[in-house]
């Protein structure tokens, strides 16, 4: 029997009653049969023919004798025919050796995300959120052991050829030492290769992470090297600290020589010693910084202050009998003192170098007309003729000046003069005083129309039946004041009271009086007003007005003209019409329709007008920057304005309050907490 070229056997010794087709697989791991009655020849079918058959194929290994016993038996039961094939022989596959399960003996990291996180660490601190899932393994730990596995197996088949089994490469197999992710790996047995921490790769196999487990000390030097900052990070299981000589040594590799404090270091060292837990910041060294230099300066040796603050008692009274703004000198009195800069203070840093010292900066004498720097003294500024001593922020001046040593009565008459004026007694009713710089009257002006370019100081009070006013571009600056009137480019400031009185102030108005402030009158300023006590228990009627600022009264004023002309024009257009016959309007009436027209035009600009009128007035009533304090208190008979907001007290407004305007509607504060009054014995 011989095999044809698909792997069927044929042959003539088979049985004549029916035909044996034996098929091999390609891979000669398995057979079939197919068995084929022949129609009229009959016969009986045994295992020897089935044996055969094989046999004749090649057949003699992992052949299935109860396949072979059941295609007997199904062969003598069929009717017609078989089945077209029947598996009747199996080859043995080798088995490759098998892998024994591996046991990692110390605590690991697998999870892929804290694998990642701690292969980005450095010292054992970095992975102070994974401690708790690790331990530290020294270099000869062993990690894991892998159990024995089951030997190979040679396999063969169904033409009796063996078959080899594979070869599979297990690590830990051999006794050949071999290296891998900071492992040894050797019989069986997996040993770190370094100090650090055992994690798992993708296959499950231990690796080892080099991790420093001692503490580390950083030093970090300020960029400008004026200081030095050490950090101290702890240590790890088991892991130690520098010494403090490895410290000193750092801080010498870094070229700190200067500055360093013994008393940091120890501090910092104690704590290293201990069990920080935590890092530890410390600055051991700060080199010393330069000083620069006092700038020059000037010293005036008279009152430079055109609104000057009364001087105020234990008591709580004011007064300006020892302040001047009007200022006497002679030639050679000293106005003003120069001292000089001075030299700056070089310092060191940490590294031991020289830091260079910015010197300060000059300052120089303010020469002004009728001064000089006497050479014997360049450090001194004095006056060259007699006159009166002023300072206009850049030059001291000294300019002829008018005094007048007792009052301004029927002896002088008015006085009118271009500079300044000083008066050492009083205005008396019914005189006029008009100056052109500075005005100082040491007594008390009455009745009188006093005008004044600069400032204004009365050191005693302006006071009368109401027929006086002072109007100053200035300051006024006042020990009290009644019944008159008094107008300022600038500040007004009372010492005492102002009873029943008329202030107006550009910027600010000040009443110092103590208890009595204000009872009586109005006053109006465009910035501040700061009073102790306001009215009286009489209920006085007292007014403090915010009004806005002058621009923008001046521009609605003028928007206010614009308005109130083009309404004239309309009218006088309307009358205009009106006033023509019938026939005239129908005879001209282009003419008609132009005057109409006219009258559309300025009706629509007086609306434009009016609404610019309208944002006018809202940006008038903003007073963002405007206040009244009330240090004491208020009576009732006191009302509050801010431009067309009003506020009237009814009651009595404890001090301590400040009062200002907030999107459009004015609120009271509270500067201080208000302390209740001490009971009295026996309440």
């Amino acid at each position: 029997m011989t095999l044809d070229t698909d792997g069927i056997s044929t042959g003539d010794d088979r049985p004549d009653f029916v035909n044996i087709v034996v098929r091999v697989a390609p891979d000669k791991m398995s057979a079939t049969l197919s068995l084929t009655p022949v129609v009229g020849r009959p016969g009986v079918l045994t295992m020897q023919h089935l044996r055969v058959a094989l046999e004749d194929a090649g057949v003699v290994r992992g052949i299935d004798a109860a396949a072979l016993k059941g295609v007997v038996t199904d062969y003598s039961k069929a009717i017609r025919g078989m089945p077209e094939t029947v598996p009747v022989a199996r080859g043995v596959p080798a088995a490759a050796e098998g892998v024994g399960a591996l046991r990692i003996l110390v605590k690991y990291i697998t999870i892929p995300e804290e694998v990642r996180l701690l292969l980005t660490c450095k010292h054992a601190f970095d992975a102070i959120t994974l401690a708790p899932k690790f331990q530290r393994v020294d270099k000869g730990t062993v990690i894991a052991r892998r159990a024995e596995g089951t030997p190979s197996l040679v396999g063969y088949d169904i033409f009796g050829s063996p078959l080899e089994p594979p070869v599979v490469e297990i690590l830990g197999a051999s006794n050949t030492i071999v290296e891998r992710q900071n492992v040894y790996i050797a019989s069986h047995t997996f040993t770190a290769a370094t100090t650090g921490v055992v994690y798992t790769d993708t296959n499950g196999i231990p690796c080892v992470f080099p991790l420093d487990f001692n503490g580390v000390v950083e030093v970090s030097v300020s960029q400008d090297k004026m200081s030095v900052e050490l950090t101290a990070i702890p240590p790890g299981e088991r892991g130690t600290m520098p010494s403090f000589q490895v410290i000193h040594t750092m801080l010498k590799e870094h070229g700190v020589v200067y500055g360093i404090n013994p008393e940091a270091l120890d501090l910092f060292m104690d704590q290293v010693k201990g069990e920080i837990t935590e890092k530890a910041v410390c600055i051991v060294a700060q080199g010393t910084p330069p000083v620069t230099g006092e700038n020059g300066r000037v010293e005036f040796c008279f009152n430079t202050d055109p609104s000057p603050a009364p001087t105020i008692a234990e008591d709580g009274s004011a007064d300006y009998k020892n302040i001047n703004i009007v200022n006497l000198v002679t030639s050679g009195t000293v106005l003003a003192k120069l001292y000089p800069a001075q030299k700056g203070t070089p310092g060191k840093n940490v590294i031991g170098n020289v830091v260079a010292a910015l010197d300060g900066i000059p300052a120089r004498l303010p020469v002004g007309a009728n001064t000089a720097v006497p050479p014997e003294d360049p450090n001194s500024l004095v006056a060259v003729a007699d006159g009166i001593a002023t300072y206009d922020g850049t030059s001291v001046n000294v300019s002829a000046g008018y005094v007048i040593s007792g009052d301004v009565d029927f002896k002088t008459g008015n006085i009118k003069y271009d500079n300044s004026i000083m008066i050492n007694g009083d205005i008396k009713s019914g005189f006029e005083v008009e100056c052109g710089g500075d005005l100082q009257v040491k007594g008390i002006i009455e009745d009188c129309k006093v005008t004044v370019k600069g400032n204004v100081l009365c050191k005693f009070g302006f006071v009368g039946t109401g027929k006086g006013t002072i109007t100053a571009g200035g300051n006024i600056n006042l020990g009290f004041m009644k019944n008159q009137t008094v107008i300022a480019g600038g500040n007004v400031n009372i010492a005492k009271e102002a009873l029943n009185c008329n202030i107006t102030a550009a910027k600010a108005i000040t009443v110092y009086g103590h208890p009595l402030s204000v009872a009586g009158g109005t006053l109006a300023s465009h910035g501040s007003i700061t009073v102790r006590t306001v009215g009286n228990i009489s209920g006085a009627k007292t007014t403090l007005q915010i009004d806005p600022e002058p621009e923008l009264l001046e521009e609605m004023n003028k928007i206010k003209a614009v308005i109130e002309q083009q309404k004239e024009n309309v009218k006088k257009i309307e009358n205009m019409i009106k006033g023509m016959p019938p026939a005239e309007q129908v005879k001209n009436k282009e003419h008609v329709r132009k005057l109409k027209n006219t009258i559309i035009a300025l009706r629509q600009q007086i609306a434009a007008q009016e609404e610019k009128a309208r944002l006018q007035n809202i940006l008038m009533n903003k007073f963002e920057n405007a206040f009244i304090r009330i240090d004491r208190i208020a009576y009732p008979g006191t009302t509050i304005k801010f431009g067309n907001m009003n506020m009237s007290l009814s009651d009595t407004l404890q001090g301590g309050k400040t009062i200002r305007v907030i999107n459009q509607e004015v609120r009271v504060y509270s500067d201080r907490p208000i302390r209740p009054a001490k009971p009295k014995e026996g309440e």
